[in-house]
């Protein structure tokens, strides 16, 4: 099965864009079976350059879907099939981008139709997807959209196929080791598809690797598979894989960075401190309280809100305060244009941007968000999910400092500083963990918020 795609993406930096744009076709190998085609409003501007080049304006995409919106029928209609397309890199690692700013590891196999071009036809002037469907006489509409481009896609694989007298194509699909199925098959036996921690023994029974993922099952297996350096070790020293569930991301992190710590897994070298590259700071901007996004600098003492994991996530998170709280993405620095922002247009600014609204009523706002993210002098517990339906856990928080997490059966089991402390699990203070723990507060994936201090 060959899920063929086609994605346009609004540009930019690389890593920092979105697509606006899906096809995909669910092909068996004679037919299309299944189709997908959708514009996706992105969570960024649209560049001049691909507006002229796509004919796709901020107009078309405001009221198209969200990716979240689409991301559940993405994953349905390629599962169990390879992704194929012309320089697939492109397409596949912009799913993966916008799936993994949703939390969710999304991975497929590839194939990529542009070497596969090269090989079977040696003589075309040029190997882009118009010209050379162009010279193979295959019908190309909608250039530069990604329907009419996905069906060039296809209609070119389909000859492929017809040229492909080596198996390139069939063996790529039907291709196992089964040595090594059979031993990945029984490392990532009874590996639940749960949120936690999974551990990979060597046969020495030490532990050299250690992660958190939202779905062990799935990042076990593609570790197992994959082709990194990383991967590569693991497959030559596992000998067996274990887990534990947390219930919830939060409790993951702040375990997977104490336990990297405390264990010293030799594969997790490079990891002993999480990486949090990029930092939401405080500012000012013409009177104006910003809330500005610049790469990390831990030795600086400019005042700060939260660290991030990546700039998508820090992107995300500021989007996301400014909508609840009506800020403006211009003063922020997340809009660079001439003119008002746009949240100003879909009424979320009050004209900031424009000379509309005083600094005195925007910073009201800014030092409201300020106080619900600042915990200084205030105790409170994260009540999340639990391993079981009848558990649940909880993170601690007291003066702006993650002190550990824990579970518990019943409220009256936590009613106190000192009773949570007999049932917590105590981490090194971390300013990143702190970051981490209080940046959930915005991120509704907690049950409740119990204060200590009443």
């Amino acid at each position: 099965m060959y899920a063929v795609i086609d994605v346009e993406a609004t540009g930019g930096k690389k890593g920092e864009e979105s697509i606006i744009e899906v096809a995909i076709f669910l092909y068996d190998g004679e037919k299309v079976i299944d189709q997908l085609i959708s514009l996706v409003q992105p969570d960024r501007e649209i560049d001049l350059y691909v507006q002229k080049l796509t004919q796709i304006t901020p107009k078309m995409v405001s009221t198209a879907p969200k990716f979240h919106e689409l991301a559940k029928r993405i994953i349905e209609i390629t599962d169990g099939a390879i992704i194929v397309g012309h320089n697939v890199d492109f397409d596949y690692r912009m799913l993966k981008q916008e799936f993994s700013k949703l939390g969710y590891t999304y991975y497929r196999e590839t194939i990529d139709t542009l070497p596969l071009s090269e090989k079977h036809f040696p003589d075309a002037e040029s190997y882009s997807l118009g010209k050379l469907s162009k010279s193979l006489g295959i019908p190309v509409s909608d250039r530069h959209r990604a329907s009419g481009d996905a069906r060039a896609t296809l209609e070119l694989f389909k000859l492929l196929q017809d040229k492909d007298s080596e198996k390139d194509i069939v063996l790529k699909e039907t291709f196992t080791d089964k040595k090594k199925s059979i031993k990945y098959d029984s490392l990532l036996k009874d590996l639940p598809n749960e949120t936690g921690i999974f551990y990979v023994f060597n046969k020495n029974k030490q532990i050299i690797y250690l992660s958190r993922s939202k779905n062990i099952s799935q990042s076990a297996r593609i570790l197992l598979t994959g082709k990194s350096n990383l991967s590569n070790k693991i497959k030559i020293s596992a000998t067996e894989i274990t887990y534990e569930t947390t219930g919830n991301e939060l409790v993951a992190w702040l375990k997977e960075n104490h336990e990297i710590k405390t264990l010293k897994p030799s594969l997790n070298e490079n990891q002993k401190k999480i990486n949090f590259p990029f930092t939401i700071y405080n500012g000012f901007k013409n009177g104006f309280k910003q809330l500005r996004i610049d790469h990390t600098d831990y030795n600086s003492k400019q005042s700060h809100i939260l660290r991030m994991n990546s700039y998508n996530n820090a992107l995300s998170f500021l989007s996301l305060i400014s909508e609840e709280y009506e800020l403006c993405s211009k003063i922020n620095d997340i809009y660079q244009g001439d003119g008002p922002c746009l949240g100003y247009s879909v009424g979320e600014c009050h004209g900031a941007c424009i000379g509309k609204e005083s600094p005195d009523d925007y910073n009201k706002r800014v030092e409201a968000f300020q106080s619900k993210v600042c915990l200084e002098g205030k105790s409170i517990l994260i009540i999340g999910k639990g391993r079981t339906l009848a558990e649940k856990s909880f993170v601690w928080i007291k003066n702006n400092v993650c002190k550990g997490y824990g579970y518990f059966d019943l409220n009256h089991q936590i009613k106190t500083e000192k009773l949570v402390q007999k049932r917590m699990i105590p981490i090194e203070e971390n300013d990143d963990m702190d970051s981490m723990a209080r940046g959930f507060l915005f991120s509704e994936k907690y049950l409740e918020i119990i204060n200590l201090n009443t």
